[in-house]
């Protein structure tokens, strides 16, 4: 019932979206998640009342938001990097959705943005890995000063250069989930507020196609082996193609436990081992997603029946 009445809220006026926006992104600093909810946000705004209102908002939105960062951390330039990394990418994929009514394509070009994010760090930053770790090292310096620190100084420096090797892809990554987030969150309040139970329906026949299964395996398959070293660009995709796949995954998931009659409680097993296994759980769903392309898992399920 509060997301309905957030969503609610925000569809009264530009300014009450924006206003939304902008409190849900400042209290994210406090509880990351909640920025999903803001990119949702500016996706229900567009979805519903168009493109040229869903860049007023995001406007009205930056300004709410800039008053806010400047006051609560004393740094406006943190609106620009948020507009930059969630704003823009969740309304270019919602244009996406508006325009094709695809969700699959929709969750590609998001893909498509996090590559190009990929492809813009490579090209400015001849070495990323070298560069992350500069960027890392207070980080990494005051963690180690903790007194629960168990590391000695090779760990603690063999850590800092595993983590500097994946911090392109999970960036990358991040923005890609935070698109796609934002129109999954965006299309159910639209859909729960104008059209009840359209976005379940929607969500579970996801299917993103061979030719992009193909590129994910690949990238897999390199992962397995010394080669992909020497192409860390193409390394740095695989994150963001196991977000977009683990989506699908997710979509089978609700599939198949409403094609079955199961009980919610499989859902919420998922989810909960989603939360305290995560890179093992999305590597599972984006496998599951690779391998329904060929296989169609769902109906298979249909034909079997209701037995597990």
């Amino acid at each position: 019932m509060l997301f309905k009445a957030i969503a609610s809220y925000a569809m009264q006026g530009r300014w009450k979206a924006a206003a939304t926006t902008a409190v849900l992104s400042a209290l994210a600093i406090i509880f990351p998640p909640l920025n999903y909810l803001s990119s949702g946000v500016i996706s229900l705004t567009t979805l519903r009342m168009g493109p040229r209102e869903g860049v007023r908002v995001i406007l009205a939105t930056l300004v709410v938001f800039a008053l806010l960062a400047g006051f609560l951390v004393g740094q406006l330039w943190v609106a620009g990097l948020v507009l930059l990394t969630s704003w823009l990418p969740v309304y270019l994929v919602t244009l996406v959705l508006g325009y094709t009514r695809s969700f699959a394509l929709s969750l590609l070009t998001a893909s498509g943005l996090g590559i190009l994010v990929v492809l813009l760090m490579h090209v400015l930053i001849p070495d990323t890995a070298s560069w992350w770790q500069q960027m890392l090292r207070p980080f990494i310096d005051n963690l180690s000063q903790q007194p629960s620190w168990q590391l000695n100084a090779a760990q603690t420096e063999q850590v800092s250069i595993r983590l500097s090797g994946l911090m392109t892809g999970l960036v990358a990554a991040g923005v890609c989930l935070n698109a796609i987030l934002g129109i999954i969150i965006g299309r159910a309040w639209q859909s729960q507020l104008y059209n009840p139970g359209a976005f379940g329906t929607e969500f579970k026949q996801l299917r993103l196609g061979k030719a992009p299964a193909v590129f994910t395996a690949v990238l897999m398959a390199l992962a397995l082996t010394t080669f992909g070293r020497y192409v860390p660009w193409l390394m740095d995709c695989l994150p963001v193609m196991l977000v977009v796949f683990g989506i699908q995954g997710l979509a089978i998931v609700h599939a198949i436990v409403t094609i079955k009659q199961k009980s919610k409680a499989w859902l919420i097993t998922i989810y909960v081992l989603l939360v305290i296994m995560l890179p093992q759980m999305v590597m599972i769903l984006a496998s599951l997603g690779v391998i329904d392309q060929w296989f169609n898992l769902r109906a298979r399920s249909e034909k079997s029946g209701t037995g597990i």
